[in-house]
């Protein structure tokens, strides 16, 4: 095990720094344990891909970047178990060589496993839940180093409990995963009228396995991706997924960026440029992991709330008014997605069909002054916020929200009563 004092922890944005005065690369469950009955203040950090202050920590912070292997594929049940740490690109590339796949992903694969399905991490689809629906089993070491083993089948409320925990309940040392056979996504990605987006909203929904917008504002039009589910042989070219994915996706998309923070009054041509690069159409067959990951894109700020799917024509019309009228002069892509109804008790998606609406932006772009605006705007319309992106919703409103917010605290007194796990980003939520 690796343990290293005086470590200087900043996330992948970079707007969180701390210096921890114990940092642990435990690489077997008897040290994680080990830690646990030592230490009175710890966070686990898988990424640091979270943009709130989720892992921020002064005393002890376990990293699992060496608990990070594959135990056991059972390929016919489809049934993985896998240590915390293991990035979703590394389990994407290990589960695809024996022909398997998670059943959906978010758009960024860099996340660890637990890292994401923790903070409520999603794709997009309307008939597909947040990443940790695929769980079906995880070991959780409570605060007194006690194992506690939680099954979907035969915890169902703990179960529902713990997906979305953000690392207050205990430390995961284990899941389980419902995977899935390896499969091919048909992706068609143009650009259409913003408006007309919305009047045919209901219906692109249902027509697509997999559903996302971006939009660079103040341009009129919105970049369609549609992908759907399909078992035909991959088309693609690694010509096309170079000179899309690297050359423009990365070194044009980031010049043209540094360009308009230069030259901030060049923010809507750049856009407007951006956005006609991307009518294509692209039309390709993949493997599914290849076509919903995309490029990593450049160091920014960012905020994601989740509504009700039930209010969406109403809620983006509010939005795109709400965008104009502000007049940001944002040079980032804006991302649209949307998740199934689940009963997660802190799932953003608890109860009802979302819409998530994400607001991007690079920090020298008045971010202190757009943020609360933004944040206004999503109350407004009962708007849930990603767990591991920027908010300052206090948990008077959160409760509001949740129906099962103070069993979550309840529960999380329980199982941590000397606030073991606890840091200033769980106290504001639950203290």
């Amino acid at each position: 095990m690796i343990h290293q004092q005086k470590y200087n922890f900043t996330n992948w944005g970079k707007n969180i720094q701390r210096e921890v005065a114990n940092y642990f690369q435990p690489e077997t469950e008897a040290e994680i344990i080990q830690i646990v009955q030592q230490y009175d203040k710890i966070r686990v950090v898988g990424s640091g891909h979270s943009w709130s202050d989720i892992c921020a920590t002064n005393e002890a912070l376990i990293s699992f970047d060496k608990f990070n292997k594959i135990l056991k594929i059972d390929k016919q049940n489809k049934i993985v178990r896998t240590q915390p740490g293991i990035k979703l690109w590394q389990l994407n590339e290990q589960l695809d060589k024996v022909g398997l796949a998670l059943i959906n992903l978010g758009s960024i694969d860099q996340q660890s496993i637990v890292g994401a399905t923790s903070t409520g991490t999603h794709g997009t689809g309307i008939d597909f839940q947040i990443l940790g629906s695929q769980i079906l089993e995880l070991t959780l070491i409570k605060a007194n180093g006690e194992k506690l083993i939680i099954n979907k089948e035969k915890d169902k409320e703990l179960y529902a409990a713990s997906i979305v925990n953000l690392g207050c309940l205990g430390i995961i040392s284990e899941v389980v995963l419902q995977v899935t056979d390896v499969f091919q996504l048909h992706e068609y990605t143009t650009t259409i009228p913003f408006d007309e987006v919305i009047e045919n909203l209901d219906t692109l929904l249902v027509q697509n396995d997999h559903f996302k917008l971006w939009w660079l504002p103040p341009t009129d039009k919105v970049v369609v991706y549609k992908y759907n589910r399909t078992q035909e042989k991959s088309n693609d070219s690694k010509l096309r997924a170079y000179i899309n994915d690297i050359i423009f996706s990365v070194y044009i998309y980031r010049f043209l960026v540094f360009t308009g923070k230069i030259i901030p009054a060049l923010a809507k041509t750049i856009n407007n440029l951006l956005t006609n690069g991307s009518k294509g159409p692209i039309d390709r067959i993949e493997k599914s992991y290849k076509v919903f990951v995309v490029p990593e894109p450049p160091k920014h700020r960012e905020t994601e709330w989740a509504f009700d799917v039930a209010n969406a024509k109403e809620i983006l019309k509010s939005y795109k008014q709400f965008m104009l009228e502000n007049k940001f002069k944002l040079n980032f892509i804006q991302e649209i997605r949307f998740s199934k109804a689940d009963n997660f008790w802190l799932s953003a998606s608890n109860g009802r069909n979302s819409m998530w609406l994400g607001l991007y932006a690079y920090e020298h772009e008045h971010w202190d002054t757009v943020l609360p605006k933004y944040e206004d705007f999503a109350k407004q319309h009962n708007g849930r916020p990603h767990w591991g992106k920027e908010f300052s919703a206090d948990k008077n409103y959160l409760a509001e929200q949740y129906e099962k917010y103070n069993d979550f605290i309840a529960l999380k007194q329980q199982f941590d009563p000397n606030k073991k796990f606890e840091n200033n980003y769980i106290e504001r939520l639950f203290s």
